[in-house]
Parts: structure tokens; C-alpha cells; sequence
């Protein structure tokens, strides 16, 4: 890993649509706007190389751009995302596919993930009935994106989530939630792909990315893992009270920290949450 990278996980900036040169060179834009068909690709686990793979089957996208996303509740080695860039481009040219896989963009933006799913987390439980911080960070790790894509030319994102793994039910991949991910991309003009909703067998995801490749092996974890679970392991949610955190709460407040980015300004996060509050 650039020890540049390294740096940048060490302080954790906002790091969303001011990209150094040495990440994102001028040259490295003209040449994602010029392609036919590029797309940004999350890289995160084992599933999102396996979306990636399939999307380069399906698709033919003839480039991609790699992105790496920090929130500030993981732990492990930080290599590991880095090195799955490298295995996406191995199985993409051991299956003979065409396209070109970009050095890695790391992005971030702390701040926005306090909005989400930080700084209101009891008042959110008082006002949508439940509360856990994974939905709100999937929304965040959605929307670091969509700038990226619109400097880039890139009308596809590409995500790893799936509704089912096999039969574990994760609350931040629920069909109301990849609903909604795929709404906030929307109302920018970005599709949101996801190649693996479908998919529920984890047998099926082995076999795309390699043989002996789990879900849970070489993965960043996270101190807030699980916390939605019963002590059983269960998960009981009401998926209407999802849907209202998010329509009426994490939509559009990543909605407007995204236009902010895309304005080029600093988005003003508790202006921004306190327009979303109901008036007491």
C-alpha cells in the first residue's frame, strides 16, 4: 500500500470530491470520460470483487475505477482492500474479460457519517421505533461515491450487496434498504448496479472470485458488527420503519451533503439536519 494511502487513514480528512493528483490525475479523468462504458467499482470484500467480475461479463465495461471507503469504526489490516484491487484485476484477466482496472480512490468523509448515523442515534430510536448505525453507513458509503462518478463521467457505481446470505439476513442489505441506496444514485443520474442482489448462495460468490475465498476471510471488520442481532443471532426489524428512516431522515440528508460536494463546498451538517427535524 502507497504509504500516501497510509497517511490519509491516519488523519482521516474529508475526502470526497477534492481529490489529490497523485490518486486522481487530470489525464486518468479525461481518460474514465472517454470510455465507453466505465463505472466506479466499491471494493470492501469478498462480495464486492464478485459484483465487479460478474458486472464486467454482463456489461462489457471497458474500464474501472477502483474505490476504497473509510467510516472510522474499522479495524484490521488496511492492506487487505488494497489487495483486493489486485485479485479483481487478476480473475478479471484469468477469465479473459477486457477491462482495465484503475489504481485504487480512497475516500471519506467523517463528518457525514456522524450525521448518519452518530450524532442522533437516540433520537432516531424516539422517532422511527429502532435504531442502528449499519443502514445509515451503507447510505454513507453509497454517497461518497456519487461525486466521484459525476467528475468521472461514470453513469454506473458498482456495490456488492446482496437481500439473502445464505439465509442471514443483514439489515443494511434488506430489499427496503438496497431500495433506497439505489434511489439516492438515481437522483443524481448515476444507476447504482447491483450485480449480486439476487444471489443468496455464498458458493455462488466463491466461485467467481476463487475457491476458498469466504465471506467473512480477508475483510476489514468493524467494532459496530452486528449490533442489530439478538443474542440468538435473530433479527427482528419492521421494514416500514426502515423505509421512513430513510425517507424522511438518511435520503435526504445524504442528498444534500452530496450536492454540497458537488457544488465544490463544505456541506453544512447540522443546518442540514436541523431542516429534516419535525418542529416540536
Amino acid at each position: 500500500m502507497d504509504a500516501r494511502f497510509r497517511e490519509i487513514l491516519l488523519d482521516k480528512p474529508e475526502l470526497v470530491s477534492s481529490l489529490p493528483a497523485w490518486m486522481l490525475a487530470d489525464e486518468t479523468r479525461a481518460r474514465l470520460r472517454a470510455a465507453s462504458e466505465p463505472a466506479v467499482v466499491e471494493i470492501a470484500g469478498r462480495d464486492s470483487v464478485a459484483a465487479a467480475l460478474r458486472a464486467a461479463a454482463e456489461r462489457a465495461h471497458d474500464i474501472y475505477l477502483p474505490t476504497i471507503a473509510y467510516t472510522g469504526t474499522e479495524f484490521g489490516d488496511w492492506r487487505i482492500p488494497f489487495e483486493k484491487v489486485d485479485l479483481l484485476a487478476e480473475r478479471l484477466a484469468a477469465s479473459g474479460a477486457k477491462t482495465e482496472v484503475l489504481p485504487p480512490v480512497l475516500l471519506g468523509a467523517p463528518a457525514l457519517w456522524r450525521l448518519l448515523c452518530g450524532r442522533y442515534a437516540s433520537a432516531l430510536y424516539r422517532r422511527f421505533g429502532f435504531y442502528t448505525p449499519c443502514v445509515g453507513c451503507h447510505v454513507y458509503l453509497h454517497a461518497l461515491r456519487i461525486p466521484l462518478a459525476k467528475m468521472t463521467g461514470c453513469r454506473t457505481i458498482l456495490a456488492g450487496e446482496r437481500e439473502s446470505h445464505d439465509g442471514r439476513v443483514k439489515l443494511n442489505q434488506v430489499a427496503v434498504a438496497l431500495d433506497a441506496y439505489v434511489e439516492l444514485a438515481r437522483r443524481f443520474g448515476v444507476e447504482l448496479a447491483l450485480p449480486l442482489r439476487r444471489v443468496s448462495s455464498g458458493r455462488e460468490v466463491e466461485d467467481l472470485v476463487g475457491a476458498g475465498r469466504r465471506e467473512s476471510d480477508e475483510q476489514l471488520a468493524c467494532v459496530l458488527s452486528d449490533n442489530y442481532r439478538d443474542p440468538d443471532g435473530g433479527v427482528a426489524y419492521d421494514a416500514e420503519a426502515v423505509r421512513r428512516f430513510f425517507d424522511d431522515f438518511a435520503l435526504p440528508a445524504a442528498a444534500g451533503a452530496v450536492e454540497a460536494f458537488l457544488a465544490g463546498r463544505p456541506p453544512a451538517y447540522d443546518e442540514l439536519a436541523r431542516t429534516l427535524w419535525p418542529k416540536s
